[in-house]
């Protein structure tokens, strides 16, 4: 059965043993920020606590191991990383999806304040690391509607700027930047927005998860959920929809005269990010539970919660647009270390040439054009989960003059570390602000016949024969081992 709600997949968790209640009151998000590393460490459990000054509690490393990811998603446990890819993928198929079903409330109007008694600040939205420049909501499901494209649920981080603003990053080449950029081509200075910080954890993964324009997270999150649709109910401010179950929502405008610095901030790709000037959120209203439960999440460690919560949703995206696009495709991985700005493509090759076709071929999806810096391409004798196996291939099978490619720079995520410039305003308010980042391309696959110059016979992979491996084996007892 799916989850009713988040405290419902946090009463499972506790159950079981995945959830720690601290006892003691933690003092600021220094001291959060210090336990989530060390949990990400050990690939520990998720918990929940309490902040001195606050009397909301926090809820943290939700989905930091793949078992609590596949309990959000409702899939069986002890899979592969690709194994889950290829599950997720299926989800993926919109005719699995249902719509989201209107219901006139929900615990997410239990409180209702407007204008004046609207204050972010009585939330423990702290300042996590003492190289951050304020405090950040780091798990908001962030929802926009377009009239041509519909409505979009994405997680865009917030930093709270006042009792009733915030900044938010509204990346250009996602939707939301989609459909900022459409309204401020109508002249538009506004457009509404809200925002649901906690819910049911189908949701998050949900909107962590690239789809394609136009289509609706929250339809999509009831594939996760055994095909039960996703209660929502109308905003008091807007007409925007949100999970009945929220707990806490925030209701307002992003307005797009107005931007505030952000930045410097703990980011996916083990930097601290560069300020940065962006958009605004003002907040009309904010609705939530009673007690409300406070979700957030940290970045920076090779191991945080957010490698699965963001991973396995762009490998599953990653393969469906390869198995579209890319000639003789058998297979993708994007190695977690390479904190998704590397991608491995293996390849059935059958023509010289094959492998570099295939790198130009990937060069042209969109998740590879927005944030892939390394492409390697491998035959399908390579594991790509192993990197190993892939750097005995890029060893062995690399003729660097001939194999690796530089392509041009093409525009792409301003979070991306190797970018040499990084835009001051975002969006940019004109093409030169614009991050710029050329791509390494290596074609690892074996050589046939005079490919690039290349007549030396084609290199043969050292293995025993099945059969012999067979005769071994049937033996192994008697040889004592």
């Amino acid at each position: 059965m799916p989850y009713k709600d988040l405290r419902d997949f946090l009463n499972d968790l506790d159950k079981r043993g995945e959830l720690v209640k601290i006892k003691r009151e933690l003092n600021d998000g220094y001291e959060v920020f210090s336990i989530l590393w060390k949990l990400w460490d050990m690939h520990g459990p998720a918990f929940i606590a309490k902040i001195k000054g606050y009397d909301i509690q926090i809820v943290s490393n939700l989905f930091g191991t793949l078992t609590r990811w596949s309990l959000a998603c409702g899939l069986p446990l002890n899979r592969s990383l690709i194994e889950y890819r290829d599950l997720f993928a299926q989800k993926m198929d919109p005719s699995n999806w249902a719509e989201p079903k209107i219901v006139k409330t929900g615990p997410c109007k239990e409180v209702i304040l407007y204008e004046d008694d609207v204050d972010l600040l009585k939330f423990p939205i702290l300042k996590w690391h003492p190289n951050d420049d304020g405090a950040y909501i780091t798990l908001p499901i962030v929802i926009t509607k377009d009239e041509r494209f519909g409505m979009n649920a994405g997680i865009y981080r917030m930093k709270v700027v006042n009792k009733n603003t915030t900044t938010i990053m509204c990346v250009q080449l996602q939707d939301i930047g989609i459909h900022i950029e459409r309204a401020r081509r109508q002249g538009k200075e506004k457009i509404p927005c809200s925002v649901v910080i906690g819910a049911d954890p189908s949701i998050i993964v949900a909107a962590a998860t690239k789809l394609s324009l136009g289509q609706n997270e929250l339809a999509f999150a009831s594939a996760l959920r055994d095909g039960e649709a996703v209660e929502v109910v109308k905003c008091e401010t807007n007409d925007l929809l949100v999970p009945a179950t929220s707990e806490i929502v925030l209701e307002g405008e992003i307005a797009l005269t107005e931007r505030a610095k952000e930045g410097p901030l703990a980011e996916f790709c083990g930097y601290f990010e560069e300020p940065m000037m962006v958009y605004t959120f003002k907040v009309k209203c904010i609705t939530h539970r009673r007690n409300p439960l406070y979700p957030m999440t940290l970045e920076g460690h090779p191991h945080s919660e957010t490698v699965f919560l963001r991973l396995i949703p762009q490998m599953a995206s990653f393969h469906r647009q390869c198995k579209e696009r890319i000639s003789g495709y058998r297979n993708s991985y994007i190695p977690p270390e390479g904190r998704g700005l590397c991608a491995v493509i293996s390849i059935s090759k059958r023509l010289p040439g094959w492998g570099k076709q295939a790198i130009f071929q990937a060069a042209s999806i969109p998740y590879v054009a927005s944030a892939v810096n390394v492409i390697i391409v491998v035959d399908d004798d390579i594991n790509i989960t192993n990197l190993a196996e892939i750097l005995w291939a890029i060893s062995t099978r690399v003729d660097p003059e001939k194999d690796v490619i530089i392509l041009p720079k093409v525009a792409g995520v301003p979070s991306n570390p190797s970018a040499p410039v990084r835009p001051e305003v975002y969006p940019p308010t004109g093409v030169t602000d614009i991050s710029l980042c050329s791509k390494l391309a290596i074609d690892a696959t074996l050589k046939l016949g005079p490919e690039e110059g290349r007549y030396r016979p084609m290199l043969k992979r050292v293995y025993v024969p099945t059969e012999l491996m067979e005769k071994v084996e049937l033996l192994w007892k008697k040889y004592g081992f």
